[in-house]
């Protein structure tokens, strides 16, 4: 009711002045000072009302709310409408008028404020402030948002109204995104050059006022905080498990840097589109500095907010990790907008923000969370501040504007980008060895990231190919040594330091030779395999010895280990059977083998590393369970796609080798009948390390049928190998001696089934090969009737006579002395 009475009086007072207008009763002076009277008496009312009674705030809010809204409506009728009220009087009175409504707010209620700081940011929209000023306009309007965001911000100290801190800030950011202060302007005055100045110490004064919560508090504001909240300033870093006022100014800081990178990242954009370089937009001649393009003053003008922001960040754990967000972002941006080889001014602004946050690092934190959490944060600090120069290196390597490209000799080409990040990095290392000596490792740790990084990006900047993968290798036993070295003087915090690194390089180094191999990178060396990934798989095997002492580093070497040396004896048996060319030659039955018993090896290896006694070694290992199953998996679909189908030497051409019993038949199938056999074997002596039952009946169960088959293939296809040699198609048709050959095996298997499963207990293996048996029966019946001759038919039969008789008796022993031990049980 109360809101519909104010639009009511607003309305009564518009359509009074229109009544005025449409009659001609009045002349425009007197109609405009009736607009305004009508206004102010309904601000002094509400003014009187708050005073002189009891009314709520809502009642008041509302009648000088309505009161404000009339006198806006009068002076923009009297430019617009009446052309009483100059452009500049009415700007100058309406925005005094939003200030009004915004200080009144303190009294009259929330309503209030948001009038005040809506129509003060809508304000400027209203009125032809840019065609009139036109280069000055940015300057003032800058100023007039900030006056706007300024007083939200002290309204906001007041009443609390969270809607008001965030509609103060979003509401001048949206205003320097429009004016755009980072951009390309045409004009070359004094104030176009001023421009990226002005914007971003506006922007840097924006986010002083918005972040920095100590100038807003009492003197004794930090003396008042206890200890619980000191502790968790330090020791909280993420931003969800954070105070309610951490979290808005993690949010806040978060919004202004990235205002600050789109900020230079439109403009930058819009040139590409527009076809106009940053580069051209130079300063004029009468400015300081004149050989300053606007692109350089953009860029070191952004520090200025990027380096408030940390400033106001730097007493909160939290918060850091909106630093780190902002600065990436600003580097990322700023390496995108590197599209030509540049001087070495190009490196400006990253040295000059490196420097600012190298000073916020020199301060720590005094509170009484503990100098371990006050180490912590400053090594953080540390960190970020010198991987910037190193960051920015890496975008000028990567977009190919090195300062000094264009000069004529390599040699000096390799100097200037390999010389100035491996220097970087033995500064950095210096001043760790420093910190370690007088602040302990837990600081220093913060210096040894970019030390190795720096070494790092040397190494890519001027090596290549083989030389640049052995060299990582190198710096990866470099990383081994430094962290034996603080193990035995027994600094914990460098340990993790050098061992978390020297997990990623050794990744790192994997992916590398998996790209190199990619792209073909080593075909003009012989024997490549054993050349490049047998070195490396040296120092990566050596790390893992010297990283024994940190198991969760040691089992990812471990699996690096595992990886190379399967991709070292697979790619190196490739190259041998392929001629020298892994990636080109056919695949056959023998290097499928070969893949097959790889993988086989690579998931033994596997559940080798899983073993573990009890519940807590078992936990540790759970991914090298995994990966033993995985891998393991793919073993046997590859086995049984492959070699058991596929590559099947009865229906696949192929020479298996003139050898008896020792050829290609044996990693085929012989090996792998051996291998089911050890896992049936494992599942029954190491129970505990297999997992659940169900899981070990299915490996068992899976072992039999693997084992059956393989050996089963492995037996018949030997035998036909003794009578047609390599080539063992089914199309060289099937010999008298070589049928009852078979009749024989299978007479042969099946009384070894049957008699394995007396003697351990596993009917199911009685069953199968009572199965075999009357396989073997039908077969002799049918096929070897009908096919064999003479003595070969003759022999058949006694054969399977025999044996069957042969097991009878020897199965009704076993039985007969399985009953009598258990009579004397």
């Amino acid at each position: 009711m109360i809101l519909v009475g104010a639009l009511s009086l607003v309305m009564a007072g518009i359509l009074l002045v229109g009544y005025s207008l449409e009659q001609g009763l009045l002349g425009p002076g007197v109609r405009l000072a009736l607009g305004l009277g009508f206004g102010l008496s309904m601000t002094v009312l509400a003014e009187w009302l708050r005073l002189r009674t009891s009314q709520s705030s809502s009642l008041t809010g509302a009648v000088s709310g309505a009161g404000s809204l009339v006198l806006a409506a009068s002076l923009l009728a009297g430019h617009f409408l009446l052309s009483l009220v100059s452009m500049p009087v009415t700007f100058v009175l309406l925005a005094a008028l939003s200030l009004w409504m915004l200080e009144r707010a303190r009294h009259h209620g929330p309503w209030l404020a948001a009038l005040g700081m809506l129509g003060g940011y809508a304000l400027p929209l209203a009125l032809p402030i840019q065609q009139q000023w036109q280069e000055a306009s940015t300057l003032l309007l800058l100023g007039y948002a900030g006056v706007i965001a300024a007083a939200c911000r002290v309204l906001y100290r007041q009443v609390a109204v969270s809607w008001l801190y965030w509609g103060g800030l979003v509401g001048a950011l949206t205003w320097w995104w429009l004016l755009m202060p980072f951009g390309i302007s045409s004009g070359a005055t004094l104030l176009v050059g001023l421009l990226p100045w002005v914007g971003g110490a506006w922007l840097a004064v924006l986010a002083l006022g918005y972040l920095w919560e100590e100038a807003w508090e009492s003197s004794t504001g930090a003396a008042e905080k206890d200890e619980r909240q000191a502790q968790a300033s330090l020791a909280t870093w993420l931003p969800w498990r954070a105070s309610p006022d951490l979290r808005r100014h993690w949010l806040a800081g978060g919004l202004v840097s990235l205002s600050v990178v789109l900020g230079l990242w439109l403009p930058w954009l819009g040139s590409l589109v527009l076809g106009v370089s940053f580069d051209s937009q130079v300063a004029p001649s009468d400015m300081a500095g004149s050989g300053m393009s606007l692109w350089h003053r953009g860029w070191l003008a952004s520090l200025m907010p990027m380096l408030v922001i940390a400033w106001s960040s730097r007493r909160h754990a939290v918060l850091w990790s909106m630093v780190v967000a902002g600065n990436g972002l600003w580097l990322l941006v700023w390496g995108l907008a590197l599209t030509a080889p540049l001087s070495s001014s190009v490196m400006f602004s990253p040295l000059i923000l490196s420097v600012g946050l190298l000073s916020l690092a020199s301060w720590r934190p005094r509170h009484d969370a503990g100098e371990g959490a006050q180490r912590s944060l400053a090594a953080c600090w540390w960190a970020l501040a010198t991987m910037v120069p190193l960051l920015a290196w890496a975008l000028a390597l990567w977009q190919d504007v090195m300062p000094w490209a264009t000069e004529a000799s390599d040699a000096g080409r390799l100097i200037n980008t390999g010389l100035p990040p491996m220097v970087w990095g033995l500064v950095c290392w210096a001043g760790a060895m420093r910190f370690q000596t007088r602040e302990g490792a837990q600081l220093a740790a913060g210096l040894w990231l970019p030390a190795q990084a720096g070494i790092l990006l040397a190494l890519v900047a001027v090596l290549e190919g083989p030389s640049l993968t052995l060299a990582l290798a190198l710096q990866l036993l470099g990383l081994t040594a430094c962290e034996w070295r603080w193990y035995r003087e027994g600094h914990t915090a460098a340990r993790s330091v050098f061992a978390e690194l020297s997990r990623w390089l050794a990744w790192g180094v994997v992916t590398r030779l998996i790209y190199g191999m990619a792209h073909d990178d080593y075909a003009d060396i012989a024997h490549w395999p054993l050349q490049i990934l047998l070195p490396v798989l040296a120092c990566v095997a050596m790390t893992s010895l010297g990283m024994r002492h940190c198991p969760r580093t040691q089992r990812w070497l471990e699996g690096a280990v595992v990886q190379l040396a399967v991709a070292t004896v697979v790619m190196e048996i490739r190259y041998v059977l392929t001629g020298g060319q892994p990636f080109e030659g056919s695949l056959t039955l023998a290097e499928l083998s070969l893949q097959v018993l790889a993988l086989a090896g690579v998931a033994a290896s596997y559940a080798w590393r899983a073993r573990g006694g009890d519940a807590e070694a078992r936990a540790g290992t759970q991914l090298y369970r995994v990966l033993a199953r995985v891998v393991g998996g793919a073993a046997v679909i590859l086995w049984s796609v492959g070699v058991l189908g596929i590559f099947n030497p009865l229906w696949h051409p192929g020479d298996v080798g003139s050898w008896p019993l020792v050829n290609w038949l044996l990693p085929a199938y012989g090996l792998p009948a051996l291998g089911a056999a050890m896992l049936w074997r494992m599942t029954s002596m190491h129970a505990s390390d297999m997992g659940s039952a169900a899981t070990r009946l299915r490996m068992r169960g899976l072992s039999e049928v693997l084992g059956l088959l393989s050996a089963g293939l492995w037996l018949a296809l030997n035998l036909r190998h003794c009578w047609h040699g390599a080539e063992l198609g089914l199309w060289q048709g099937i010999e008298q001696a070589e049928l009852y050959a078979y009749s024989v095996l299978m007479l042969v298997v099946a009384a070894a089934l049957v008699v394995s499963g007396a003697k351990v207990g596993q009917q199911h293996w009685q069953r199968i090969g009572q199965g075999i048996l009357i396989l073997t029966v039908i077969k002799v019946g049918v096929w070897d009737t009908a096919t064999l001759e003479g003595l070969w038919r003759v022999g058949s039969w006694l054969g399977l006579g025999s044996v069957l008789m042969l097991l009878s008796a020897l199965f009704n022993r076993l039985a007969g002395a399985g009953m009598r031990a258990g009579e004397r049980n």
